[in-house]
Parts: structure tokens; sequence; C-alpha cells
């Protein structure tokens, strides 16, 4: 005999086995508008084509006594399909289908077949589906038919079941309801009380599949929290991790929280791959808890809160997303001095945006400035963040420009460790910050001299690495340019990429235009008041100078002081950008 069983039905006979209830470590209702109105249009897609069964997939569900099923994986199916059911039973209500009303209530209610209750009447009466606290009262009022608030995903889950059942009629209706209640399957796994669902959730999710959420990351915290004594905590725990995920959503996707999670954790673990976050993040946990001097539960609710601090929160928004205007990056500038500067931490966050393998090392160092709160300190503190944020960005952007490919994978381990010593450190004077950088210089670009052969001989098909370069160029150059609205600006080709114009530059054949088209000496910048040159402007160098020397951008300005554009024009100007980005992107001497 097997102590975890199997079995499938229609879904409205499974809430016929007794009473269901969300255990509180599961998330609060989360499904979007696009969810519920998936699920609807795919059950109506069914209808229409009368299909003997639509399969709405498995749920895990744990037997309680008193005919009692915790429902550990599948909330979002069994809460809408009891909303839609309760929509259907408002249609039949008021003498409309008594019949049908009397199904849809004992489906919503724990009540008998021979009920006489109508909708009207079902105050008193207990559902059949209990959801997260949080939901519970809206859910009750929304089943009952009672009028409900404006906020909160249960209720945009139910406004768009509403928005599909407004005009139809009853008959319409009752054709749906039955081949709902009569059509849609479902498989489940029943789990016995004594065997822990949270190991068998994680079975199901982790075999051969990346980490999709934060899914097995919380039920291994709440696993912590799972006895009677520690409701109090447990409660805590939970709302503290619903918080991080809300705050940190983004596009409807968890994606954004589950790489604050990585990048918090590694910062405080060190190095955690990607690809076995879960499991490595589990063995460091089990770790600290036996390295502390406290209990396991208290070990993770310290953890739990450490990782939900606002503050920390905040940091990780700003270095995902810098905006000038961030009040954070605002008092770093007054307190490093680099109010004003070309090159700040506004900078040196918006080109180091894409590169996210740096971003454990940075959250760490600009946590170190947010948490101090000595006057004194916090100012040494930005000094000292501003010189090694300026040489990490340095090192990777030259990095970026000389390489084939920039690698995130072959700085990962070193930047987390590095992150997990700064986030740890008392003082961050202690921190061999340059030497880290230095071990993993793979092309040499601590030496200026270096770079500077690698630039000149460096091409480029990437426009937006082309763009971060020229730019990086132009605010040198141009400090008055205000670094906010980069989408404005444009490359531009100067012999153009294209093969086709090649009659009107005589100083390039094909083998000529196929070796300078795409090195960086051939190209410059376009604002967005720039006239843009068109097919015809392509015809010859002379047609582009009268756009270039209008420009707004000393850089292009200074390409129509050349009489004619030729391959040692362009290997110059390679040269001279060559020792420009050495000078933008300097490396201070610091250790």
């Amino acid at each position: 005999m097997t102590l975890i069983k199997s079995d499938s039905s229609l879904l409205s006979y499974l809430f016929h086995k007794g009473r269901f209830e969300v255990p509180w470590h599961q998330r609060y209702y989360d499904w979007t508008n696009e969810n519920v109105s998936e699920l609807l249009q795919d059950i109506d897609e069914a209808f229409r084509e009368n299909r003997k069964c639509y399969f709405l997939g498995t749920v895990i569900l744990v037997e309680k006594p008193d005919n009692i099923w915790e429902i550990n994986d599948g909330q979002q199916r069994m809460v809408t399909f009891s909303l839609i059911c309760a929509r259907l039973a408002r249609i039949f209500c008021d003498g409309v289908d008594t019949r049908s009303e009397a199904i849809a209530l004992r489906i919503l209610f724990d009540i008998s077949e021979t009920h006489t209750d109508c909708l009207s009447e079902s105050d008193d009466l207990v559902p059949r589906l209990t959801p997260p606290y949080n939901d519970k009262s809206r859910y009750n009022l929304m089943i009952r038919g009672k009028n409900i608030g404006t906020n909160g995903k249960l209720t945009a889950a139910w406004k768009e079941i509403d928005k599909y059942f407004l005009s139809m009629d009853a008959a319409k209706a009752k054709q749906i309801f039955y081949f709902i209640i009569n059509k849609l399957e479902i498989a489940y796994l029943i789990i016995p009380e004594e065997l822990d669902p949270n190991s068998i959730f994680e079975t199901l999710n982790a075999r051969g599949k990346p980490l999709g959420g934060l899914d097995l990351i919380r039920n291994h915290i709440y696993s912590f929290f799972s006895s009677s004594e520690e409701k109090a905590r447990r409660d805590t725990v939970h709302d503290s991790l619903e918080r991080l995920r809300v705050q940190l959503r983004e596009d409807k996707k968890e994606t954004n929280a589950l790489e604050y999670m990585r990048c918090c954790l590694q910062c405080i673990y060190g190095f955690l791959p990607d690809r076995s976050f879960y499991r490595e993040t589990k063995e460091r946990i089990k770790a600290g808890c036996g390295r502390s001097s406290i209990s396991g539960p208290d070990y993770v609710f310290e953890l739990v809160e450490d990782i939900s601090c606002s503050d920390k929160v905040e940091v990780f928004h700003i270095i995902s997303n810098p905006s000038e205007n961030e009040s954070l990056i605002e008092y770093f500038l007054r307190d490093s001095n680099q109010g004003g500067k070309s090159r700040n931490l506004f900078v040196f966050l918006r080109e180091l945006r894409k590169y996210t393998v740096t971003r454990p090392i940075v959250f760490a160092l600009i946590n170190h400035y947010a948490q101090e709160r000595d006057g004194r300190k916090k100012k040494r503190i930005a000094k000292f963040v501003h010189t090694r944020m300026k040489l990490l960005t340095s090192f990777v952007i030259r990095t970026a420009f000389v390489a084939q490919k920039f690698e995130p994978s072959h700085f990962e381990s070193e930047f987390s460790d590095l992150a997990q010593k700064i986030m740890s450190a008392e003082s961050l004077d202690s921190i061999s910050f340059a030497r880290v950088l230095r071990d993993r210089d793979e092309h040499g670009v601590f030496d200026d001299s270096s770079f500077i052969e690698k630039i000149k001989q460096a091409t480029v098909r990437d426009n937006a690495k082309a763009k971060r370069f020229l730019l990086g160029l132009v605010y040198q150059q141009q400090p008055e340019i205000i670094a906010v609205n980069e989408t404005r600006y444009t490359v531009e080709h100067i012999l153009p990429k294209s093969d086709i114009h090649l009659s009107g530059w005589p100083s390039f054949g094909q083998r000529e235009h196929a070796d300078n088209a795409f090195l960086f000496g051939n190209l410059t910048l376009l604002g967005g008041t720039d006239n843009k040159p068109g097919n015809a402007a392509n015809s010859s160098f002379s047609r582009k100078k009268e756009i270039y020397k209008n420009s707004a951008i000393s850089l292009t300005r200074d390409i129509a002081e050349v009489s004619d554009w030729s391959p040692v024009e362009i290997q110059k100007r390679q040269e001279r950008l060559a020792k420009l980005a050495t000078k933008v992107w300097d490396l201070p001497d610091v250790e």
C-alpha cells in the first residue's frame, strides 16, 4: 500500500469530498485578469466545440481530520472555479432556475443534496472553501451574492468573471454551467497528514526544471514554522515574504523578486549558482542554523527580517532602475562630493545596469552606505564606495569593449564572494577590492596601453554596445549634456554600413568597406534634434558633413572638419577615441 494516493474526478465532484482550506503558508490569491480571462476563454472554446472533457491539471490535497482537506497546490484554480459558480448562482437565483441555483450552492457550501436553501438565505451556510485569511471576508461576500469593494486580486478576478457573464441570458448560462460541472476534470494527489506536503510540492516542481519563482524557497522557509508554537511568527514571516514579492513584482512576473532574493542571499552566503539556487540556498540555511547559537526557527526568522528589510529593497530597486531623482542617489552625490561631476554614482549604475553579474557587489557597497547612521562615517563610506564603483564600472566596461563577448560566468563566483565580504565587513578598508578584479583581468584592461591597442583594432556590430562607448565619450567632452533619456541618441555609421552606396565614396572598395564600416572610428552619435542622414546623404561624405557640422554633439561636429573620409582617417579617429576612452573609464589606484 502506498501512502500517497492519486485519483481524478470532475472538479465539481471534488468539492463534494468535504471542506477545503488554503493553509497559512500559501500565497494569497494571485491570479491576474489575464489568467482568469484565459481560463474563461478556454472553457468557452471547449463548450463551443462540445469537448468530452476539459482538464484543469493536478492539485495536491493534504488529508486532515473531520473531512477537511488542505490545498497545498491548486488554490488559484479551485478559488476561481468557485467564483464562477458563485456568479452563475446569482443568475439562477430569485426563481430564475431553482434547480441550477441549488446545485451551484452545493458546490459553494457544505450542505446536503436535499437542501432547500437559496442564495438570499446563505448567510449562515458554511463555505466549502476557505481562502487565505486576507481574502476570506471578501470571498465570503462574493459567494453569498453581496456587494464587494474595488481593491485586490480577488475583486479583479470577480470583475473579469462578471464581465464574461454580464450579457449572457439564463438559458446560455445554464448550458455553460452544466458543461462546467460535468466536463471539467482534475487530477489530485492525496497526502496523509503525517507526511510533509512541502517536500511533495518541491519534488513536483524542482525535478529537471529551473526554479520558476519564489515558491520553493518560501516553502522551505515556512517548514521552520509549522508547529503550533510558531503560529504568531509564521504569520509575520508569511506577510514579510508576500510584501517583498509584491514590492518587487514587475510586468506580472516574479523574475525581479527572485533576482532580489538571489542577490541578497549571495551577499549573505557567497556564490549561489543560478541552476542550483534552491538546493544551494537550502544547504546554506542548514549550515547557518548549525553554526548559530540560536534555534533554527530563530535563525530563519532573523534571515527573513533581514532580506525583507524595506531599505534593502529600495537599494535593489535603485540599482535595477537608476534614476537621478532618487533621494538616496542625491544624498550619496552630496556625501561623496560628486554632485555635478560627469562620472558619478548615477552614471555608474546606468552603465552597469545590464551587467547583472555586478549586482551583488553594487548592492553590498550601497547597502553599507544606506545603513550607516553616523554622518561623518557616512561621508567616508560614500567616498570609499564611489572609488570602488568607479573601479568596478571601468573594469567591466573596458572588458565588454575588448572582449568578443562579455561572459558573466567568468566573474559571478568571485563577484558574489566579494559581495559577501563587503556585506559582512565591519570596516570596508579591509577589503582587497582591486585584487579580485585584477585576478579576473583576462584581457589586460588594467594596463592602459594594452587597452588602447585592443580598442584600436576593435569592431562593433552591436548598436547598444556602440552607443554605450560613444555616450561615455560624449559625456566626458560635454558634461552639460544630461544623461537621462539615452533613447534620443542614435548610432550613425559615417561610411554607410551597406556597400550599395560605395560609388560616392572613392577611397573605399569592397574590401576597404568590409574592413572599416564597423570600426569604432567610423561611428558617431546623432541627437534627438539632429537631422538624420537618409539614403540621399549616404551617397557621399560631403553631403553627410553638412548634417554633422550642425550637430549638438561635438564628437560629431568634429567630423565635419575632415576634408575626405578614408581608411586612414578612420584609423586616426579610432586611435583618438581609444585614448579618450582610457580617460573616461580610468582605473583609480585603490586596493
